[in-house]
């Protein structure tokens, strides 16, 4: 632990906002001795837990590391201001999540860049960690920081703040280099950089120089080390050599993506022209149903989630789609699973996929059109026709669906007014489809503005202006809002173009990025935080101009700044995809058809297997049998304190199913789990005793139901007893009156002051508790809520009990310590000891 010790830390997390984003208590959490570790890696992600905890690399990266004995990962993420504001108070670094060591005790620092936007998170993570934010300036004992992940193919940007970057599938490296960290500790810190470049596909910015023309332009980019004169991305030949992370830790509260997610494919070779994930994760390849199978049961038994997505850039061009969906329904729809898919080319789709896919619940339904005319799709490259989607949607309909979400991007090359009209029309088109009397009740209209990314056919094109993306979002906005069935939503064109800056940027940005995070800049893909003038003037500052990089237009014969990465797909490719999107021509899918020479070597891409359906045996299901309620009691203590009633309810859910335990569902359009929680408890207040109400099928033994519970949970929440209810028994709204607590004070305390006021709030007639809320004062007498304290003279503790309304809730021990104490009360944690059943 940080030096901060168990009093700081609980200070910083009692005041910050989401304090279960910091606590690291969740199951499958890593914590190794350091003592016996070789090599620690502080695996860190530049956005908010919530974002982080869906990353599927991050997951893969610290199971890989970790199943390693001596070698360690743990995880940070960046924080939110509250909690950086309370380090500062407490003068702490930022530190990791399992074991709270600061950043700059790690051996290696590293970075999963997820995109553009979270630049400056970097340097804020960096600078709160006490890491020199340049990679000059570190010194022989300071970490190594280091970055992968999608967002690194153009890493000159972030060049001078990095060590080293790695181009590639993750899998393949990680072990390699923190090795090689292991076997260099002691040596001079540019003889080590020596060495991690010589690993595949380790990218060192500081072995390359690039030269500008007097227009400011790279004119060359000179490498300093010989026999090292660009790097070449690294991949795995076949994804069964990915394992899936069966025991990543389940997050706490609700990520962006709260489901268990199953890679089934890596790559695409769609050829959209405009999508640089479809060039950088090349070559295609896919896990067999088998091995989905395998990993679909695994996962779902160690993580207790009841909906999984099958994760791919294109999930209808696996080549066994309807086979495998078919296979995973039939074992898992009884269990109450439901299965998703990402994003899909409506030409992909078939009957037999939706009815599969609907056969447990039905979320929302995404169609990937990305431009309003046929004409644009073709540009694009983009094999998908209307009436291909208006065939999605009919089926949609049939089968039940009632919302639907179309994804469309504008400014793209060659488009016209016609192209943007397009996106209206289609949408216009579906909301009026109708099948019998099945209307779509909602269709979200979805609309981004094109980036051009490197790698990519559209490398050379420079964005349009942010003025005119804005213009073309306001004519499509003014159409959409006469339908009011339709929904627009869409990127602010300023964010996009800043994104695009620096996705097509210099190592001169690297000044930039730096001087916006001093202006107080952060947090910049989340819409509310991003401020467009902040960023100019970092610019301006810089003697730099974002629309050199957004929107300029490159030679084709341009040296560019990411020349030197080599994602194995050549430039003579690109130049040749480029002039097929301005003649209109669609090029074929490689996957099925012959080959286009990108540059990847036809003999390691994908190659047709055979895989016969397999019908897969039912997983027991308990949902007929007899179903009993059962009463739960439960303590909530340490850091779980710290988890929100939504929280708390989210990893009890998850529990149960790890378990096993056959919990019934409720029937209808969205099935979920009957259990009834208690009232909420207060965030932070450890309890004794939390019921909770269960309905499980079939028989069940009560002490093996606890011990079952108890393996499955995290540290500090423990069920201690379960009973069967009697028909007609009592819910839990009817037989809670109200809550005993226990209020504890820390040292110092003076034993007279706390008598008295415990002897004056007894005897006083009344005792008024105010809270103010959206400029309206409610007032409660506590008079008429609480019992007379008890209070203990020897330990210093107070007892009280607080009266407990169905509809008015309930009034808090902090709120009575608040009117005991007006000047302020020493300090104090508040336990509640258990529920009172009578009045």
């Amino acid at each position: 632990m940080t030096s901060l010790g168990e009093d700081g830390f609980a200070r910083i997390i009692e005041s910050v906002k989401r304090p279960s984003s910091y606590i690291g208590a969740e199951v499958n959490s890593v914590r190794k001795d350091r003592a016996s570790v070789s090599a620690s890696i502080a695996l860190a992600f530049p956005d908010m837990y919530d974002l982080g905890m869906s990353h599927a690399g991050l997951k893969i990266l610290y199971h890989v590391i970790n199943a390693v004995p001596d070698l360690a990962a743990e995880r940070v993420f960046a924080p939110d201001e509250d909690f950086a504001t309370a380090l500062a108070s407490e003068g702490a670094p930022l530190f990791s999540l399992e074991t709270k060591t600061p950043l700059s005790q790690f051996d290696v620092v590293g970075f999963t860049i997820p995109y553009e936007l979270s630049y400056t998170n970097i340097v804020w993570m960096l600078d709160l960690s006490g890491i020199p934010l340049r990679s000059a300036d570190r010194g022989d004992s300071a970490p190594f920081v280091i970055a992968g992940g999608a967002g690194v193919y153009n890493p000159e940007p972030l060049a001078d703040f990095f060590d080293f970057f790695f181009m590639g599938d993750g899998e393949h490296g990680a072990v390699e280099i923190m090795r090689a960290v292991a076997e260099t500790k002691g040596e001079p810190r540019a003889e080590r950089l020596k060495r991690f470049a010589k690993i595949p596909g380790v990218y060192v910015p500081s072995f390359f120089r690039p030269e500008y023309g007097p227009d400011g332009r790279i004119n060359k980019i000179t490498p300093l080390v010989e026999g090292y004169e660009k790097v070449t991305r690294v991949f795995l030949p076949t994804l069964s050599e990915s394992p899936h992370p069966f025991d990543a830790p389940p997050p706490f509260g609700k990520p962006v993506h709260d489901r268990l997610n199953v890679e089934i494919d890596r790559g695409c070779t769609q050829g959209c022209r405009f999508c640089q994930a479809g060039t950088t994760y090349r070559p295609a390849r896919e896990r067999t149903p088998d091995e989905v199978a395998k990993i679909m049961d695994c996962a779902l038994e160690q993580t207790g989630y009841d909906e999984a997505s099958l994760t791919s850039l294109s999930a209808g061009d696996y080549s066994r789609i309807e086979g495998l969906l078919t296979r995973l329904m039939d074992r898992y729809e009884d269990s109450m699973v439901s299965l998703s898919l990402p994003s899909l080319r409506s030409s992909t789709v078939t009957d037999g996929m939706i009815t599969q896919i609907g056969r447990v619940g039905k979320s929302g339904f995404t169609i990937t059109a990305e431009a309003g005319s046929q004409r644009l799709r073709n540009v694009l490259n983009k094999k998908v026709d209307d009436e291909n989607i208006m065939r999605v949607a009919t089926r949609l309909l049939e089968g039940g669906w009632q919302s639907l979400k179309l994804y469309f991007m504008i400014g793209l090359p060659t488009e016209t007014d016609e192209d943007v009209v397009g996106i209206y029309t289609l949408a216009d088109k579906l909301a009026s489809l109708s099948v019998g009397r099945k209307t779509f009740r909602n269709i979200n209209v979805s609309v981004s503005n094109f980036v051009p990314k490197p790698h990519t056919a559209f490398q050379w094109y420079g964005q349009e202006s942010a003025e005119n993306l804005r213009d073309k979002k306001e004519r499509l906005f003014a159409l959409i809002k006469k339908n009011r069935r339709l929904t627009l939503k869409w990127h602010d064109s300023r964010m996009s173009h800043m994104e695009a800056a620096f996705s097509r940027g210099d190592r001169k940005l690297g000044a930039v990025v730096e001087k916006a995070y001093r202006l107080g800049q952060r947090m910049d893909a989340w819409t509310e935080r991003f401020k467009f003038d902040v960023w100019t003037k970092a610019f301006a500052e810089c003697g730099l101009d974002s629309r050199d990089y957004a929107n300029k237009t490159y030679g084709l014969d341009d040296v560019l700044p990411w020349d030197h990465i080599d994602t194995g797909l050549t430039k003579r490719y690109f130049r040749k995809e480029w002039q097929n999107a301005l003649d209109g021509i669609v090029t074929d899918d490689c996957k099925t058809d012959k080959c286009l020479a990108c540059g990847i070597d036809p003999k390691i891409c994908f190659s047709p297997y055979e895989a016969e359906y397999k019908p897969e045996p039912k997983l027991p299901s308990a949902q007929s049998q007899a179903v009993g309620i059962y009463r739960l009691y439960f303590r909530k203590t340490g850091l779980c304190r710290f988890l929100s009633h939504l929280e708390l309810r989210s990893t009890l859910i998850r529990a149960i199913r790890r378990s096993g335990v056959a919990v019934k569902y409720s029937e209808g359009y969205s099935p979920h789990p009957k259990i009834t929680f208690g009232p909420a408890l207060k965030l932070g207040v450890e309890s004794m005793e939390e019921i909770i109400d269960v309905h499980l099928c079939g028989e069940v033994n009560t002490a093996q139901l606890l011990t079952r519970l108890n393996s499955a949970l995290p540290e500090g929440i423990c069920f201690s007893s379960a009973e069967p209810l009697a028909p007609g028994a009592k819910g839990l709204s009817s037989i809670i009156a109200g809550f005993e607590y226990e209020v504890v004070f820390g040292d110092g305390f003076d034993i007279a002051a706390l008598k008295d006021a415990v002897e004056k709030f007894n005897a006083s007639p009344s005792a008024v508790f105010r809270k103010e809320k959206e400029g309206k004062v409610k007032e409660t007498e506590l008079k008429d809520v609480v019992s007379p304290i008890e209070f203990d003279e020897k330990s210093g503790a107070m007892r009280m009990k607080l009266r407990f309304d169905q509809v008015k809730g309930s009034v808090q021990a902090n709120d009575v310590i608040s009117v005991m104490f007006p000047g302020g009360a020493p300090q104090f944690r508040v336990v509640k000891l258990r529920n009172v059943t009578e009045w």
